[in-house]
Order: structure tokens, then C-alpha cells, then sequence
């Protein structure tokens, strides 16, 4: 009894010959079907290596027919996969003769794109495996136009910030993270001062400019962990994740603060203030929503002490940090909110 070839590991196994194959061994109608296809087609034989190319492959992927025959797939790995996801690919089909899926392939130029894939198959009338069919959709395009709807829903338009609903997704893992790990986070709701006053003066594509450089200073004052979105207006919030101690919080706020005042911005001579309220988790064991309420609450009793500030918000009946606490120091020059 002849010894069945054993499957392949796609990629591999390019030193094997490939088997004599013509289209002209199918029929009239399938080779123009091959041939005239919209989605890029491979044939490849039952040791993996590719048979033939169709026109609409070699375009998408800027290979010659000439240069993947006798080849096998190795060619375009992108290098985003583990090292096992090709042999899961062949189980599959030697488990249920298809696999479709997702695949990021790499072009001759080296550039990446999404490809749907769809690899078959095909045995002849006595049941031995003839060759595998490879349809690939280029579905690139329709990846993009997602990215953008996802930026779109996550993402502020104008300063490329995340928006409310990102910010209250990564506060909710924060948060949880927090609680595993026995550490804080600090949330920090600033509010530009007297931005409705530039918006009046100067326009509103003066004030879009100043959101977006006010945008761009706290990005840079930040660690790269944090996170910095905008609300809506000329209302931002930050999240420090490990924030330490409180004297630790205000040394960034004043940076803060002080890169706002810095340089004159919308025609400002003395520069942008801005008023900060800050609440700490666990020590303040609220929600997402509460976190985020008991900040702002905390800002808007900033401004009321002159604007140019920032103030901490502390439960009512809870505890002020004390020596302690990680949050041991405190400035006592600006108001606690309860």
C-alpha cells in the first residue's frame, strides 16, 4: 500500500517540486472562472506549494505568476501571527476540509493588509485530496472605514483625545486593577477658566485652537500610562493611575498649571488658568459616574476659591489621608471638599 503524503506545516517545504499542473487541466468554465476572478486565488497542491496565480492576486499583492509558483505561502506572513496559527489553519482542514478567517498578509512592497480568506479543499471522485483552493477578499477598505467609525465613537474630533465613552471604560479597568493590587487612582476634572470669554472675543476656531494646545500641554505632562480625554467644551480629565502620594498629584498639577500660564495663548497676555477638581479611588469607593461627579464637584469649589486652583474632594464621614495613608501629605492652602 502506498504511504499517504503527510500534511504540510504552511509555511515550509519550499524545496519540494512542485507537481506538473496546468489550468488547462480544468474546464473551460473554471479556468475563466480562475483567471477573470475579482478576489485574488490561489491553487495549491496537497504539500502546500502554490500551483498557479490568478491576475486579481498578482495585483493586489504586486507578485508576478512567476514569482509564487513552486513557492509556498511562507512568502506573505505578515509576522502578526503566533507560531502556532498555520497549524491550527491546517487542522482545521484536515479536521473539516475549510478554513475561513481574517489574515493579515504582507505585499511585495512590504506594506500590510487585510485580506478575508477562504481555503478549500478539492478532491477528486474517488475522495484523494487533489489541491487546496486559497479566495482572498481584499477587505483592507472596509478595515479603515471601521478604524475611522471606532475613532469616531472613542476619540474627540477635534483634539484626537479620548472622548467620555473611552475615558469611562478605561476609569472602570482602572478601578478594578486598583482593587486586585491594593493601589489609587487619582481623577482629576480641570475646566479651562473664562474660556467662554475667548470664545466671545476671538471666535470659536480661536477657542478650537486653544482646546487643542490646552489638549497638547496636559498630553505632555502626563506619564505615558495616564490618561487625559475631554469631555466636551473646555472640560478635560486626567487619570493617574499609581498617582502616590498627594504631594505627588499636586507636583503634576502645578506643572500643569504653570504650562497653561507659560506662554500666552488666543491673544491671552497673562496666559490660560484652569481650576482642577481631584478625587481618590478607593479612598472615595464610588463608581465611575460618582468618581467622576465628586471630581467635578471638587472643581467647580476650586474656581469658587479664585480659579487658578486645585482642590481634593473627601467623602463625608470619611477620613482625610493622614501619616498613614500613601496620600500622607497635603497642601492646606486650598479648600477639602466634602
Amino acid at each position: 500500500m502506498r504511504k499517504q503524503a503527510s500534511m504540510p506545516r504552511w509555511p515550509g517545504e519550499s524545496h519540494l517540486m512542485a507537481p506538473a499542473w496546468s489550468p488547462a487541466h480544468a474546464s473551460l468554465r473554471a479556468r475563466h472562472l480562475f483567471s477573470d476572478a475579482c478576489n485574488g486565488m490561489l491553487i495549491v497542491s496537497p504539500r502546500g506549494m502554490i500551483l498557479e496565480a490568478n491576475a486579481a492576486f498578482c495585483r493586489a499583492t504586486g507578485y508576478l505568476p512567476a514569482e509564487v509558483r513552486g513557492r509556498t505561502p511562507e512568502f506573505l506572513k505578515s509576522g502578526a501571527y503566533a507560531a502556532d496559527f498555520h497549524a491550527c489553519l491546517w487542522q482545521s482542514l484536515r479536521n473539516a476540509g475549510i478554513w475561513r478567517g481574517e489574515l493579515v498578509t504582507r505585499r511585495k512592497d512590504g506594506s500590510l493588509a487585510t485580506d478575508f480568506l477562504t481555503v478549500g479543499a478539492v478532491r477528486n471522485r474517488i475522495g484523494q485530496l487533489t489541491h487546496y483552493i486559497c479566495v482572498f477578499s481584499d477587505i483592507e477598505a472596509l478595515k479603515e472605514r471601521q478604524r475611522r467609525l471606532e475613532k469616531l465613537a472613542y476619540f474627540d474630533s477635534l483634539t484626537g483625545l479620548p472622548n467620555r465613552m473611552l475615558l469611562m471604560d478605561r476609569l472602570g479597568q482602572m478601578c478594578a486593577a486598583a482593587q486586585r493590587h491594593g493601589r489609587q487612582v487619582a481623577v482629576c476634572y480641570l475646566d479651562v477658566d473664562g474660556f467662554k470669554r475667548i470664545n466671545d472675543r476671538l471666535g470659536h476656531h480661536v477657542g478650537d485652537s486653544v482646546l487643542v494646545e490646552v489638549a497638547r500641554r496636559l498630553n505632555r505632562e502626563v506619564r505615558s500610562g495616564d490618561t487625559v480625554a475631554r469631555l466636551g467644551g473646555d472640560e478635560f480629565v486626567m487619570l493617574f493611575a499609581e498617582p502616590g502620594t498627594v504631594a505627588d498629584i499636586q507636583a503634576v498639577l502645578d506643572r500643569i498649571l504653570d504650562s497653561l500660564a507659560a506662554a500666552p495663548l488666543a491673544q491671552e497676555p497673562a496666559g490660560l488658568s484652569a481650576s482642577v477638581g481631584v478625587t481618590l479611588f478607593p479612598m472615595d469607593d464610588g463608581c465611575p459616574d460618582t468618581l467622576l461627579r465628586h471630581a467635578d464637584t471638587a472643581m467647580y469649589q476650586a474656581k469658587r476659591s479664585g480659579r487658578a486652583a486645585y482642590c481634593f474632594f473627601y467623602p463625608l464621614g470619611g477620613s482625610t489621608p493622614d501619616s498613614d495613608t500613601p496620600f500622607a501629605e497635603r497642601r492646606v492652602d486650598f479648600p477639602i471638599c466634602s
